[in-house]
């Protein structure tokens, strides 16, 4: 093997990891967290929008495994063998990298589910859980403040 074929293999592990981590993992975690949360939220909450809540999952695992096959056949029939390989190792990587988020159990999932899914609920449930946006962006990010408020006044 030469530098350039090395460097090459290299450079599509980078690609692939990108493309796996930007894109792939969300639909990972959709399959893997977002089903047996739904299923835990139907159990907890029977008026939640259980076909608003698999139509959005099954939307986001369609549109990522669509656009990462179209990269991965992309890759596959521009590239060489040893790149292609490169690439899936990339893919692969990715997603031992972010083999925890895929639980569950996981509290940051939860959070995100709870944050991503609020339509879901019933109205008075979002009433009562403070549903208006500037909530859910403190629920999102704690210790940060909206943009308007940190502006300087002229």
């Amino acid at each position: 093997m030469t530098i350039a074929t090395i460097a090459e293999f290299l450079g599509f592990v980078a690609i692939g990891f990108v493309l796996m981590a930007a894109m792939g993992i969300q639909a990972l975690v959709a399959m893997f967290s977002s089903v047996p949360l739904t299923r835990r939220h139907v159990k907890e909450c029977p008026e939640f929008n259980v076909q608003r809540a698999y139509h959005r999952i099954g939307l986001v695992i369609a549109v990522t495994c669509i656009l990462v096959c179209a990269a991965a056949a992309l890759v596959g029939f521009f590239a060489p063998a040893a790149s292609f390989l490169g690439f899936l190792l990339g893919l692969v990587l990715a997603f031992a990298a972010e083999i925890k988020r895929m639980c569950p159990d996981n509290e940051r999932n939860r959070k995100s589910y709870e944050i991503l899914y609020a339509d879901c609920y019933p109205p008075s449930d979002r009433r009562a859980a403070d549903w208006a946006p500037i909530i859910l962006w403190r629920k999102l990010r704690p210790g940060s403040t909206p943009r308007s408020k940190t502006k300087e006044p002229l």
